[in-house]
This record gives C-alpha cells, sequence and structure tokens, in this order.
C-alpha cells in the first residue's frame, strides 16, 4: 500500500502487530495483522511525501478456493477494507483517505506467481526432522544450480534471506575457485545434510 507520508505520526516505528482479541486467535484467519514500513528506515524507496506500507494476515487456500471470479475480487476488496478499518482503529486514524495505491495479494496470488505450495509466504517447515534444519541449503543435485530465499536455510525473513543469499554466493565463488573453500564449515554442513537425510 502506498500512503501519503502524512498520516504517520513522525515517530512511527517500522515494524506493528495487531491482535484485538486473545492469543488464541494468532493463527487464526485473519486474525492478527503484521505490517512493515520500510520508508520510515529509507525514504528513497518511495517517492518524495510518501510511505510504503507492508501488510499481511493469516490465511489459507480454502478461504480462497471455489469463488468466482467476480466473488474473488469482491472478496479481496472486503478483506483488504476491514484490515484498513483495523488499521485506523488501532494505528493510524484516517488512514483510508491518505491511500495512493493498494495491491491486494492472497494464497492463490503467491501459488500463481511465486510457485509457492498452497499459497504459502514465508514458509515454515513443518515436516521430518522439524524446523529450520528441515530445509534445504543451497546446493542441488544438479551440478551448477543452487538455491537462494526463504524457502532454504535459514527461512524467513529479511535477515535469513539475505544470509541465504551471503551463503549462496561464498558457496558458489568456492565451488567455482574464487574463494577458499571452508573445510570447516564444508564438513559440518556434509555432516548435517547427511543427518537430515538420514531422520527424513
Amino acid at each position: 500500500m502506498g500512503v501519503k507520508a502524512e498520516i504517520l505520526p513522525p515517530d512511527t516505528d517500522c515494524h506493528h502487530f495487531v491482535l484485538e482479541s486473545n492469543w488464541s486467535e494468532l493463527e487464526d484467519s485473519y486474525g492478527s495483522i503484521f505490517l512493515s514500513i520500510p520508508t520510515v528506515l529509507d525514504s528513497s524507496l518511495a517517492p518524495e511525501g510518501r510511505h510504503i506500507l507492508h501488510i499481511f494476515t493469516t490465511s489459507s487456500m480454502g478461504d480462497w478456493e471455489g469463488l468466482s471470479r467476480v466473488e474473488y475480487k469482491a472478496k479481496k476488496q472486503l478483506v483488504a477494507d476491514e484490515i484498513i478499518s483495523r488499521l485506523e482503529n488501532k494505528l493510524f486514524p484516517g488512514l483510508r483517505s491518505s491511500i495512493d495505491f493498494i495491491e491486494v495479494g492472497t494464497p492463490k496470488t503467491h501459488r500463481q506467481y511465486l510457485a509457492r505450495d498452497k499459497g504459502t509466504y514465508g514458509p515454515m517447515p513443518r515436516g521430518t526432522p522439524k524446523g529450520l534444519l528441515g530445509m534445504p541449503f543451497n546446493t542441488t543435485g544438479i551440478a551448477g544450480l543452487y538455491c537462494v530465499g526463504d524457502s532454504c536455510f535459514p527461512g524467513q525473513g529479511v535477515i535469513a534471506v539475505a544470509f541465504s543469499g551471503v551463503m549462496c554466493a561464498h558457496r558458489v565463488a568456492a565451488d567455482i575457485g574464487l574463494e577458499k573453500k571452508s573445510p570447516v564449515l564444508d564438513s559440518m554442513l556434509l555432516r548435517l545434510l547427511g543427518w537430515i537425510r538420514t531422520m527424513a
């Protein structure tokens, strides 16, 4: 969402979390709202006098299946309107009137454009073994093909994705001889990958 900068108080934080009722509703569809405003930290990311609001909430593919095209668009608008109202009530009165641009995505959007299984956003592994160690590292079974991003170890979030990129860059540089290999790190990763494969 793109908004006029004056809608945000000068001391606005970059990250916000909204949960009006109780913690038991945290993972319910639309129960919680997560908000990041990157332009609070770097105003060059948006046109002068504007801010970017990156807003997301919990939802599942089941919430969006079986709808006609008209129903799907109407539901996107309804959910967006409800989120905007909640943010107006809790954080930014008058938010709706300050919106210059809005783009609404759903699990179906993520599945179509990002090839996400069931439309996940920033997937957290739930298989065996559980946790981050179950995620793939940068290498693949195909020589010269590498993986990077929030579907790889160490997972979701800006810092994790950036670290995944750094790890991948090191791996590629080492593999093509531009950087020394790290025997300690490489042997640790090989042992870890072996353990993961035996547990799977």
